[in-house]
């Protein structure tokens, strides 16, 4: 299974502000959201991901995301529609998306299950869009964690005049430390 952590961030390294709103974001970066999500066929986020998601943003949210498998990891009960998995762990999730025959997972994060996925060494490729705004606080694409990588430079992509995107191989894949 590849496992590729995906996000959108701020020229500084934030994927939203410290309320969890990503007003600073385009509208293209939603766009590329759903494109890849329905290439993997599916997505993972954690519990606060989802639920400032769908509070903050009524009119387009992760109900609007066409892909089989929309799954949240969490360690807590957490009652969804049946559009939704509920995993408690990232592994549960690797495993639930072998058991359906997937071979990528494409993990959005927040920054804690990034990091969740890092401490683990669960993360195969990191994708990157740098978006041109600058946050002088909020919320980090790795919350601070026990885990160190290296990554591997696979493409730079001009996505839009002002935006990019950064594709990596981590250091997992090649047999390092």
């Amino acid at each position: 299974m590849i496992v590729r952590m995906a996000n959108t961030i701020s020229s500084n390294g934030y994927i939203a502000r410290l309320s969890g709103e990503e007003d600073w974001l385009s509208s293209d970066n939603w766009m590329d959201f759903l494109r890849e999500a329905k290439e993997f066929d599916n997505f993972v986020m954690g519990r606060e991901t989802y639920e400032l998601v769908m509070r903050l943003y009524k009119d387009h949210n992760f109900d609007d995301v066409d892909c089989r498998y929309k799954i949240i990891v969490t360690s807590q009960d957490l009652k969804v529609s049946d559009d939704y998995k509920v995993v408690h762990s990232p592994q549960e999730a690797i495993d639930f998306l072998k058991m359906q025959g997937l071979e990528k997972l494409l993990l959005i994060g927040g920054g804690k299950l990034n990091s969740e996925f890092a401490r683990l060494n669960l993360i195969d490729e990191v994708s990157l869009t740098v978006a041109p705004h600058i946050l002088g606080q909020g919320r980090p694409v790795l919350a601070e964690g026990n885990y160190e990588f290296s990554l591997k430079l696979v493409e730079v992509k001009k996505l839009t005049k002002d935006r990019i995107r950064l594709l990596y191989t981590t250091s997992k894949n090649r047999g390092e430390l």
